[in-house]
């Protein structure tokens, strides 16, 4: 009987009804249905859960004794049978779940199998516009520098001049040089200030956006592999391998002998929230 015989078998449903088998909920029709198949094995078992209340206690003459052991026997050939028929009912649904896990695993296997070099061609892609944009900002960086210092020069001779003319000057105009030399200067220093800001930028961490929504990023952990099993300390030798990448992670281990430690980087795609 499948849920379609169960639902044409509920009184409440009649000849020609509508009503889909996969609306009824299949936990509720396979108890119906092992209710209906084993009824006499669970009116089997509720025969044996009464004679228990009714075994004598204490068990008073070696008759009694004798009684109660074919009772016992009879228990026990109960859950024989109930095991037996478990097992018979179990190995359908066994049998489809590894169908089900076949069907699935062996699709999902093929997928990540082919998308697997897709994802090392974006990292590397990924990989070389983070080494271009590192030479973007170094290049930066050194330029910055190189404008610093000339900035340097530049407010030192001005500051030195302005000094110079103020210590010398005789006349309003030879004054107003003066001053206009310390402007200089304290111009000079602004805008060396501005230059130190831009040359302290670190750029944020490239982030890939997809024209749906998707984003792929750079994860790092650290772990670690064995070198020479003879030299890891005897501290660590007692320890399970996360016991180990917990000490390296939480508690920043980087030297143990006998075990390179290193740090490991993962493209992750996440999609559209």
């Amino acid at each position: 009987m499948d849920l379609h015989d169960l639902a044409l078998s509920d009184p409440t449903v009649g000849i020609g009804h509508n009503v889909p088998p996969e609306s009824l909920n299949p936990a509720a029709a396979l108890s119906t249905r092992l209710g209906v198949t084993y009824c006499d094995l669970v009116s089997r078992f509720l025969d044996l859960e009464l004679g228990c209340d009714r075994v004598p206690d204490p068990i008073a003459n070696l008759e009694e004794a004798g009684l109660v052991t074919d009772f016992i026997a009879q228990c026990q050939a109960q859950l024989r049978r109930a095991e037996s028929a478990h097992k018979e009912e179990k190995a359908y649904f066994l049998t489809g779940g590894r169908t089900v896990d076949a069907f699935f695993k062996r699709r999902c296997e093929k997928l990540s199998d082919a998308f697997t070099p897709v994802i090392a061609r974006l990292k590397t892609c990924r990989d070389q516009l983070v080494a271009i944009e590192e030479a973007r900002c170094e290049a930066a960086r050194h330029a910055a520098e190189e404008e610093l210092r000339r900035l340097g020069e530049e407010e030192a001779t001005h500051r030195a001049e302005a000094e110079r003319r103020a210590r010398e000057a005789q006349t309003p105009e030879e004054r107003r040089c003066a001053a206009e030399h310390l402007r200089l200067a304290e111009a000079a220093a602004e805008r060396a200030g501005a230059v130190a800001q831009r040359a302290s930028l670190i750029p944020e961490p490239l982030r890939i956006q997809g024209d749906y929504g998707a984003t792929a990023y750079v994860t790092r952990s650290w772990s670690f592999e064995v070198i020479d099993l003879d030299e890891v300390p005897r501290s660590y030798l007692a320890l399970d391998a996360e016991r180990v990448r917990a000490a390296i992670t939480k508690e920043g281990v980087r030297e143990i002998p006998g075990l390179r430690i290193f740090e490991r980087e993962e493209l992750r795609v996440r999609g559209a929230v």
